[in-house]
């Protein structure tokens, strides 16, 4: 079975617990016994940012499967050897951690971060791809946000007039309706709203060339920030650290 490791819990003196997404499974949890002695079953260990076959076996009646083997397909080493890289490749791991349900299949979402994967394996504009990651991660996972119409009275936005961005609902109100709303919302600049449109519709490689201003970059973090918190149902702990080497960007 392809997967993905998402996660990896220390349990006991030589095993550990992996949280993995499967590309037919979508995420499941598995032991893999004897992981920190045995070179033969694991030469590579069991490492995020790889891709493997895993050979897996389970009892019925059992969630946790038993990790027999796992064959590395794919190093993205890359994304380790930069701090930024590593950093928002964390955030992709725990979105999908926290978003995909055990045992419930998201081929398409599979593939996707696997797209991720090989630009963020190489890029230095971690910046726009950290936007354009999550709005599509979120989309995959049934909470695509929208940046087309007003939530309320639906009518198109083009970003010439003011609007409003409202987290909890996952889109952007009119300035008519937003002052008769009960829902919490926040101004927003036009070329705020032009990046959001841009960045759902476009390619992965296109997103990376999207300059993107200190102000609007930060209207759209925090709107990103609280939606993903809202919709998951807890914020993403990985999110300090990326902000922290965004601010620090490591070239290389």
């Amino acid at each position: 079975m392809e997967g993905i490791v998402l996660r990896r819990i220390d349990y006991g003196e030589s095993d550990q617990i992996i949280k993995i997404f499967l590309k037919e499974e979508g995420r499941v949890s598995g032991i893999a016994k004897g992981i920190k002695k045995s070179k033969r079953r694991f030469p590579h260990r069991l490492e995020p940012f790889r891709r493997y076959n895993f050979i897996l076996q389970r009892k019925p009646g059992q969630n946790l499967y038993f990790i027999r083997a796992a064959d590395q397909i794919m190093d993205y080493e890359g994304i380790k050897e930069n701090l930024t890289r590593f950093a928002l490749g964390n955030v992709i791991l725990e979105t999908i951690l926290n978003g995909v349900k055990e045992s419930h299949p998201h081929t398409d979402l599979y593939a996707f971060v696997l797209l991720i994967f090989n630009e963020l394996n190489s890029t230095n504009d971690c910046y726009p791809l950290w936007f354009y990651a999550t709005i599509h991660i979120m989309r995959l996972l049934g909470f695509s946000p929208n940046f087309e119409s007003c939530l309320t009275c639906k009518l198109p936005l083009s970003g010439k007039e003011k609007i409003y961005m409202a987290p909890t609902q996952g889109g952007i109100l009119c300035s008519r309706c937003a002052q008769y709303s009960r829902i919490s919302c926040m101004a927003t600049r036009p070329e705020t709203l032009g990046a959001l449109q841009f960045l759902k519709k476009t390619s992965v490689q296109a997103a990376t060339r999207l300059k993107i201003s200190e102000s609007s970059g930060a209207e759209i973090e925090g709107f990103l920030t609280a939606f993903t918190h809202y919709y998951l149902e807890q914020p993403l702990k990985s999110i300090p650290l990326l902000k922290e080497a965004l601010q620090h960007p490591q070239k290389g």
